[in-house]
């Protein structure tokens, strides 16, 4: 018998109790526990995004253009980027507010691609920290959220999963 698991259902969530736990740490002021809950919440967070659009594109009718343009890709060793994986599904299903996505693809250059692919063992990581990850997370929930409802499809709203991760909105602009 096989187990199908929505692997971006587990890892948002998962993604979602690390940003309570930084908010936690921000609160206390601890400054390294706050980095490394942020790192690993953003981490998780990319990937979920990384599933939910791979599924989309490779199963989804609307997308078949994309999928095509993968395809064709994949014969040369290549492949549509992430951030080319959104932009297309975007344009395809002639999606024009964008700044969601854009402000997310922003985010995810700056802030997951230094730890998914960094230069060196060591980083500085300041800028890691509670009210920056949940914003750039809180921008990459709504592309996705408009995304699936463009395709028919609901995630849960932000404020649910806010809450569903105890998640203090109040602690979100701090």
């Amino acid at each position: 018998m096989s187990i199908h698991l929505d692997i971006a259902r587990l890892l948002s969530q998962h993604a979602g109790e690390h940003l309570a736990r930084a908010s936690q740490f921000h609160t206390e002021g601890k400054n390294q526990e706050e980095i490394e809950a942020c790192i690993q919440s953003v981490i998780l967070f990319q990937t979920s995004m990384e599933a939910i659009i791979n599924e989309e594109v490779y199963n989804h009718p609307l997308l078949e253009e994309v999928k095509f343009e993968e395809y064709e890709l994949n014969k040369r060793y290549k492949s549509l980027s992430f951030k080319n994986k959104w932009k297309k599904a975007y344009e395809t299903l002639q999606i024009k507010d964008t700044d969601n996505l854009n402000s997310y693809l922003t985010f995810y250059s700056k802030y997951r691609s230094p730890i998914s692919h960094p230069r060196s063992r060591y980083l500085i990581l300041d800028s890691y920290n509670f009210p920056t990850v949940v914003k750039g997370i809180e921008y990459g929930w709504y592309a996705s959220q408009l995304l699936f409802a463009i395709l028919g499809k609901e995630l849960m709203s932000w404020e649910e999963f806010c809450h569903s991760a105890e998640i203090e909105q109040s602690k979100q602009g701090a």
